[in-house]
């Protein structure tokens, strides 16, 4: 929340500076967005066409979410050590409409409502080495979800072809999760354990983005 202030003051701040005069009335445009968790090993990226009239927007997106970790471990006690793999992804799509709230200048405030799909998978795999004895344990977590989207947002436009945005965003979702544990000691697998279970979620994010108007 924080950061979605900053960059919101920011952009006003622009704004007053350096004033745009834009005749040209778009009505389609590209934008890209990132997380404000983005890191190089967490890929957390929106990519939306939206189609544009005088105060609404249609946006169409893809929501690719993509995270992955290797941690190592030595135990000096007991001579062991540990690995822990992480590997996490997802693809959600859905369509929000949106309209202006108010407009000063080059900066329009806006706010809207989406829904949006989502399949994806949470796997993990631990691997523990003492003398002689080997160990593993595999969790694999597909799931899927649901979910009604709120936004609200601001959008300073540089260019009459290129707007900066920023967006805090709530979702809340229902969920389908099925746990799958898989486990082993010295090569000899144990059974297969399966969990299923549903629920409901709440979440929230800020997203920062570009768009380019055609």
């Amino acid at each position: 929340m924080k950061s979605s202030f900053v960059v919101v003051m920011s952009l006003m701040f622009c704004s007053l500076i350096y004033p745009q005069d834009s005749t040209s009335n778009p009505k389609y445009a590209l934008s890209f967005g990132i997380a404000d968790n983005f890191q190089l090993d967490r890929f957390n990226m929106d990519i939306a066409a939206k189609i544009i009239d005088d105060t609404h927007q249609l946006r169409l997106f893809l929501s690719p979410r993509i995270s992955s970790s290797n941690e190592k471990q030595e135990v000096s006690n007991n001579s062991q050590n540990q690995e822990r793999e992480l590997f996490n992804y997802s693809l959600g799509v859905g369509a929000d409409y949106l309209w202006k709230l108010m407009t000063n200048k080059d900066i329009n405030m806006f706010g809207g409502t989406g829904l949006i799909f989502t399949y994806g998978s949470r796997n993990e795999k631990v691997t523990s080495i003492a003398t002689n004895n080997k160990a593993t344990n595999e969790l694999n977590n597909p799931y899927t979800n649901i979910g009604i989207r709120g936004i609200l947002g601001v959008e300073w436009k540089v260019t009459s072809n290129i707007g900066i945005h920023s967006e805090y965003l709530v979702t809340g979702s229902y969920n389908w999760n099925k746990l799958e544990s898989k486990s082993s000691f010295n090569g000899v697998d144990n059974p297969t354990v399966t969990r299923k279970s549903s629920g409901i979620t709440l979440g929230s994010g800020v997203l920062f983005g570009v768009s380019i108007y055609l």
